[in-house]
């Protein structure tokens, strides 16, 4: 199975049963009826690689939860394909300018959904796992260095990303290492993906 985690947010249980039927044997697919249940399950779990979500839902809508996504530093970098039936140019526009990375009408091709799935998972940079636990102790400028330390970047291109000094970077991770109690730097990698 592929290892990819993919959250579906839709209040029809129907379309929910159908999508995860479709994507249960390529990745691990994580199903959530509201906005609500979606963005409370992000906050304390391990982060999908890629949202389906639907625009309207009652409560919080698709459109909403986007910019709560966007807004947030540690959700902020995963992809969004809108998956919805509202059809609308306009709608479809609204969705690309808040930040989604597609947007596909109901009913859809079974074989786009799949090929634009993995169109958007293979553009994506791998993204920061850090917990919430580990997350809420960093500063700021820690939580940056963090991200991209995680992300795969060195020290060096983690202070030109930031504009920071490759000094002060080196100075961060030393931070981080105290803070979180770690030795060298590979450690402090794998402790912040939350591998053991």
């Amino acid at each position: 199975m592929n290892s990819a985690r993919i959250m579906v947010v839709d209040d029809d249980i129907e379309m929910l049963k159908q999508v995860a039927i479709l994507l249960e044997n390529k990745y691990t697919v994580s199903l959530m009826k509201s906005a609500e249940q979606a963005m409370e399950s992000l906050g304390k779990g391990e982060l999908p690689d890629l949202i389906l979500l639907d625009v309207y839902m009652p409560g919080t809508d698709g459109f909403s939860m986007i910019q709560m996504l966007k807004a947030n530093e540690r959700l902020s970098r995963i992809p969004v394909i809108f998956l919805t039936g509202m059809v609308e140019t306009a709608d479809e526009i609204k969705g690309l300018t808040l930040g989604g990375s597609d947007y596909i009408r109901k009913p859809f091709s079974r074989e786009v959904l799949m090929i634009r799935i993995s169109v958007q998972l293979a553009k994506t940079p791998p993204k920061h796992r850090i917990s919430d636990e580990i997350f809420s102790k960093l500063t700021e400028n820690e939580r940056k260095v963090a991200v991209l330390l995680c992300e795969g970047y060195s020290g060096k291109e983690t202070g030109e990303k930031l504009y920071f000094s490759y000094s002060y970077v080196k100075k961060v991770i030393a931070s981080l290492k105290e803070k979180l109690d770690i030795g060298n730097t590979n450690e402090l990698i794998r402790k912040l993906r939350g591998a053991e």
